[in-house]
């Protein structure tokens, strides 16, 4: 079987086409740049990595344009606002690849095993979205930019694919490492003994493995392996509107539905390309890169989490599908970084370093409960004697001062009608 890019991101183009629809999709939601003096320069046309390929096709022509805006994945996740409770620092995160091009200027310091070079180009794009570094003129930052990614060689450097041997072997290289966190960035529609063996490893080792729902084939896409093993995380693509990109489930040969836990985005992503600059990728391999920088930001900032854990924070806090979590195309729902640190299980907010609340001193002097409530006790007191005092001294004063007898009458006030 050959296999060969996903249609949905190899759809032949113009140049001056693809320019602006990247221009309007990575770019959406974005304030417009201040006109220029000189005349205006044709939009960036970035280029296209894919997770396989034919023997006999050229690698990847990344070039090195960058885009300078935040892409629209790091809006869409708010991960400003996530970076602010973790970025990722201490955890390890495994990338199997057939190549990863660890001197990008971006992953120079973020990868460790990497090749100089990337035929594909899609093993160094999924390094990009985990762990990215902020660089200079660029607005790409990965999900978790302190976060070391380990790439561990697996599959064909010349076409992407991989054996379900190969990838058992990945695994027990990458749990070996001591990853906390196993992304497989290549899949395989097959299965074997060994892989199952290998994904078991992993979550007896407490190593959480995130893997592709799907594979791009000649046939259309098929489950992925091993994504449809019960302990990994499952994760199909959504497009820049949260939507699934897949256009229903798939049954795998038993007749049951293929596995879905999670879905993040993987439709016109900005990544890093080999050689440095930037490239655009889709799939779900690439929205398995997300959960998984997503995973280390949380066992970051919450170290003592199990694997098991985490999958559940991951799960439990996702925005969830109007179908509920029976929607077979995106599981649990659309991932949420800051709402997996920021809400236990069960949603119960979960602890936040901080300083106490204090307010500023009032102008008009302090407030404190109890000083306050003495005061208003007070004054109700006094108001009640005075109006008690009142109607004593308007009685008095009637019988002149003089203790009534037994069996006189009260004398009646001379303001009150006479009945």
């Amino acid at each position: 079987m050959t296999a060969h890019t996903d249609p949905g991101t190899a759809r032949p183009r113009r140049r001056r086409t693809a320019a602006a629809a990247l221009a309007l999709g990575l770019l959406a939601a974005l304030p417009a740049a201040p006109a220029a003096a000189e005349a205006p320069q044709d939009p960036v046309s970035l280029a296209q990595v894919h997770p396989f390929k034919a023997d006999n096709q050229p690698c990847a022509a990344t070039g090195g344009d960058v885009v300078e805006q935040s892409p629209w994945t790091h809006h869409f996740l708010g991960l400003s606002r996530a970076h602010d409770l973790s970025t990722g620092e201490g955890v390890d995160v495994a990338l199997l690849a057939p190549e990863v091009d660890g001197g990008d200027p971006a992953l120079a310091d973020a990868v460790e095993g990497g090749q100089s070079a990337d035929c594909l180009g899609f093993g160094t794009s999924l390094a990009g979205v985990v762990a990215a570094r902020s660089v200079e003129g660029s607005g790409l930052v990965g999900v978790a930019p302190d976060t070391v990614v380990t790439a561990v060689a697996t599959g064909s450097p010349g076409t992407g694919l991989a054996s379900a041997q190969e990838i058992a072997d990945g695994i027990g290289s990458a749990v070996d490492s001591g990853a906390r966190v196993v992304l497989v960035g290549t899949g395989t529609w097959e299965t074997s003994p060994a892989l199952e063996s290998a994904v078991a490893a992993a979550e007896e080792a407490d190593a959480l493995v995130v893997a592709p729902a799907t594979v791009p084939t000649s046939r259309g896409p098929l489950p992925g392996r091993p994504a449809q093993e019960a302990s990994v995380l499952s994760v199909a693509a959504h497009d820049v509107e949260g939507l699934p990109v897949a256009q229903g489930p798939l049954v795998l040969p038993s007749g049951d539905l293929a596995r879905v836990d999670l879905i993040a985005p993987g439709d016109r992503v900005v990544a890093t390309g080999p050689g440095g600059g930037h490239v655009t990728a889709a799939g779900d391999g690439v929205a398995a890169a997300f959960v998984a920088g997503t995973a280390a930001l949380l066992m970051a900032r919450e170290p003592d989490l199990s694997a098991e854990q985490v999958r559940e924070r991951l799960t439990t806090t996702a925005y969830e599908s109007p179908r509920g979590d029976s929607d077979p195309r995106s599981g649990h729902g659309r991932i949420d970084p800051l709402a997996a640190m920021a809400i236990a299980p069960g949603g119960v907010p979960a602890g936040v370093a901080g300083e106490g609340f204090v307010p500023d001193p009032s102008p008009y002097g302090s407030v404190d409960a109890p000083p306050t409530a003495a005061v208003v006790s007070v004054t109700l007191l006094l108001i009640v004697l005075c109006v008690l005092g009142g109607a004593v001294f308007k009685l008095g004063r009637a019988r002149k001062w003089r203790p009534a007898g037994p069996g006189e009458p009260v004398p009646m006030r001379s303001d009150e009608p006479v009945r």
